[in-house]
């Protein structure tokens, strides 16, 4: 079964607003006009970088819940590195995903079934694996009783 999605894009200048078609999201609104170069670089990559990291803690989440674990939260970090490919040209080259689960000792049996599943990605960055290193750094810290 395949889905389709759309997300549509205008720019007038340095006014680009990126219209992702959900309610979620709504429209992302950038204006680099006010933006030093320095702050305008990289937002593509972090937008590609917040994908990945959103889309992997979305099915973190669901394998928990799926085995009745319950969370206090999820915390993570993309980072992103660049460099070239054999042509010289410039590419994304891998993307680490830190991502920690703050929950109760009971639960800790579960979270480690969890973590053996979430070592494939997710949606989008199995999509990515083919031409960018994943690496899946995932955590778990255990809530003390008092």
């Amino acid at each position: 079964m395949s889905h389709e999605l759309n997300v549509s894009l205008t720019r007038k200048g340095g006014v680009i607003d990126l219209d992702m078609e959900s309610g979620a999201l709504g429209t992302v609104h950038i204006d680099s006009e006010k933006l030093s170069a320095d702050e305008r670089a990289g937002t593509a990559k972090k937008l590609l970088a917040a994908s990945a990291l959103y889309c992997y803690c979305a099915a973190l989440d669901k394998a928990l819940d799926a085995r009745n674990a319950k969370y206090d939260r999820i915390a993570g970090k993309a980072t992103l590195e660049t460099g070239t490919d054999e042509k010289g040209r410039g590419r994304v080259t891998a993307i680490t995903l830190d991502v920690t689960v703050y929950m109760d000792a009971e639960y800790e049996f579960i979270f480690d079934r969890v973590e053996k599943i979430m070592k494939q990605g997710c949606l989008v960055t199995g999509s990515l694996e083919a031409g960018i290193k994943m690496t899946y750094n995932l955590d778990l810290v255990c809530d003390e009783d008092d």
